[in-house]
């Protein structure tokens, strides 16, 4: 069956009026093998099949080539893009199982039923505008084919892809919570909240979690549910004391963040605003350092404050604390580490010190497992100090700090 350029001719006035379209790819050749499918018929009218099955006029036929079923999905103009990419992505899922449904089910192939998103690719045209009306569609196609090629050939990123969208569906992520310490009375200042897998995930831990999640444009997604938890289960606080929750640049500028769920969030759980420290981590791209100190200065206003998390780790982090003034530094563990025995650490330790009391911010130093390194850190006037030696991340952390913190 073949249209004019994957059914172009059909949506040209819309796509060159700039109005919001996708395109969604579906893969037919699984289910055309040992299933009943009036699919497989020459002449099958899938704009009818689109009108009763689905009962949607906001899509459209395109073309089936390749035995790839290229559809057309209008876009709301107020989604983002973020929102866009989900839209079409849970509609593309919808579709694949309404087909799967109607063509006898998946009791033939199990791969139908446990990989939701096995042979469908999806593409927003209206990101690819400021090419030509015809390159457009064929990068659209391009994007679309090869999201499916990936889905059917790499099992091993489905699998990933799958428990995902299964970790989001249940909420399954758990937070835990690391105290960090005053240096100057050994108490309890505050506590990072930090994501953690459930038992037996495929994920190894919480960054390959939040790397896969980015990579698949799900980033917003998990990084909701853990900021969710991360409140929700927060420790007691007092009134002084601090919640640091990690968040990057791209979620923080997100217009679904800005709503104010966070705030409906820390209202449910007896906290403020005051209470919470936003902790950019190195994840964070900064590319416009004057559009992030808008942002910033947004939630600031709220009375949210800001840290720049493993500083020392990279250019990107130093650039940050220049460009943004953060009200916390948090100094990565490689510079604590063994500093006790490294002369030049020692130096770029108390560099860190004396630029923070220079420009009132105030320095926690991570990753402290040794007692001769909390003396040291101590001794050159940080703040905080965060590590296994002051407690190890917990769900039910202690309100005081236990063990054997060594004295000046």
């Amino acid at each position: 069956m073949m249209t004019s350029w994957f059914g172009m001719d059909q949506f040209i006035d819309q796509i060159e009026q700039h109005q919001n379209m996708g395109l969604i790819g579906i893969d037919l050749s699984e289910w055309k093998v040992g299933f009943r499918s009036e699919f497989q018929e020459e002449g099958f009218n899938w704009s009818n099949w689109i009108a009763i099955t689905m009962g949607r006029n906001d899509l459209r036929f395109g073309d089936v080539i390749s035995n790839h079923l290229f559809l057309y999905a209008e876009l709301s103009s107020l989604f983002s893009e973020e929102e866009s990419e989900a839209y079409l992505r849970g509609l593309a899922k919808r579709i694949r199982e309404a087909i799967v449904a109607q063509a006898g089910g998946v009791m033939g192939n199990p791969q139908l039923q446990r990989h939701p998103e096995r042979g469908i690719g999806y593409a927003q045209l209206s990101r690819l505008q400021t090419l030509s009306l015809r390159d457009t569609i064929y990068e659209g196609v391009m994007k679309v084919a090869g999201q499916i090629h990936e889905s059917l050939s790499n099992q091993s990123e489905w699998e990933l892809r799958f428990e995902l969208d299964r970790l989001l569906s249940e909420s399954s992520i758990k937070s835990v919570y690391q105290p960090i310490m005053r240096l100057g009375d050994g108490r309890v200042f505050g506590y990072e909240a930090l994501t953690r897998c459930p038992e037996g995930s495929l994920f190894d831990g919480p960054l390959s979690l939040f790397q896969f999640a980015e990579k698949h444009n799900m980033a917003f997604a998990l990084d909701r549910l853990a900021r969710e938890k991360a409140i929700r289960h927060c420790p007691s606080l007092g009134s002084v004391q601090k919640i640091f929750i990690n968040v990057t640049m791209g979620i923080i500028n997100d217009p679904h963040f800005v709503s104010g769920q966070t705030v409906r969030w820390l209202n449910e759980r007896g906290l403020y605003p005051e209470q919470v420290v936003f902790e950019l981590t190195e994840r964070s791209s900064i590319d416009d350092f004057e559009a992030a100190k808008k942002i910033l200065a947004h939630y600031r206003s709220q009375g949210y404050e800001i840290a720049i998390d493993d500083a020392g780790a990279g250019y990107s982090s130093l650039q940050s604390i220049v460009e943004l003034s953060p009200d916390y530094i948090k100094v990565d563990r490689s510079l604590v580490r063994m500093a006790d025995k490294d002369e030049m650490k020692k130096h770029m330790l108390r560099t860190f010190v004396r630029f923070a009391k220079k420009m009132n911010i105030r320095t926690v130093a991570e990753g402290i497992e040794r007692p001769e390194e909390l003396r040291l850190l101590r001794a050159m006037g940080f703040d905080y100090a965060q590590g296994y030696l002051i407690g190890r991340p917990s769900e039910f952390p202690s309100a005081v700090i236990m063990g054997a913190v060594p004295k000046v």
